[in-house]
């Protein structure tokens, strides 16, 4: 086994038992040592921007996630790994540029599509971020962050019947989940309120 690859057993393992920072030293070390290799500076690029993502540190993420796209711009992770990361740097017009990418490069994939549906839903247009969403669903039906974001999105546009469909989809494949069971019990108060509010306007 050579250096490099024994860097990125290192790194994987200092990773997965949360031990960042050496898992981020090991990933620098390797920059360092493979400045020749172009795949494997993307893929350390890579490891050091999902960390950095994971931890909240956006700006750091950005940085080491748009490296590895500059070296391997086809590589549809890549794109969505710094697609979320705009999102939660709020550069919502970059985003969406790297997350359309993302399912450009693997229109098979539920988590790219079920992304690209919420921010473009929430930030943009509610009836694109549904459709890119019933995508993600038709891809994997079971996908309950999908199903939990459609609800928001009807829920936003006060379509409260659809809504609480889509809620109770979720819960019948996760009927424990706190969340939902919250998403689902906020529904049915602001639905009551809408009509109750709807009804006295008309009634004057």
């Amino acid at each position: 086994m050579d250096k490099i690859t024994k860097l990125f057993k290192i790194a994987d393992q200092e990773t997965k038992k949360g031990n960042y920072i050496k898992a981020i030293e090991a990933y620098k070390d390797i920059l360092r040592l493979s400045k020749n290799d172009m795949r494997t500076q993307h893929i350390a690029h890579w490891g050091i921007g999902d960390i950095y993502l994971n931890s909240k540190q956006y700006n750091k993420a950005k940085y080491h996630l748009k490296k590895a796209v500059e070296l391997d711009p086809n590589e549809s992770i890549y794109h969505y790994l710094l697609g979320c990361t705009y999102t939660y740097l709020k550069e919502i017009e970059k985003a969406l540029f790297h997350l359309e990418r993302a399912t450009t490069l693997d229109n098979t994939n539920d988590i790219y599509w079920g992304q690209l549906g919420w921010v473009y839903g929430y930030n943009r247009d509610i009836e694109k971020g549904i459709k890119y969403l019933k995508k993600s669903l038709a891809i994997n039906p079971t996908n309950i962050k999908s199903l939990r974001d459609t609800c928001m999105l009807y829920a936003k546009d006060y379509r409260w019947s659809e809504a609480l469909v889509c809620i109770e989809e979720a819960m019948e494949q996760d009927p424990d989940d706190s969340e939902i069971i919250r998403i689902k019990q906020d529904i049915e108060f602001f639905k009551s309120e809408f009509e109750r509010l709807k009804g006295i306007k008309n009634s004057k």
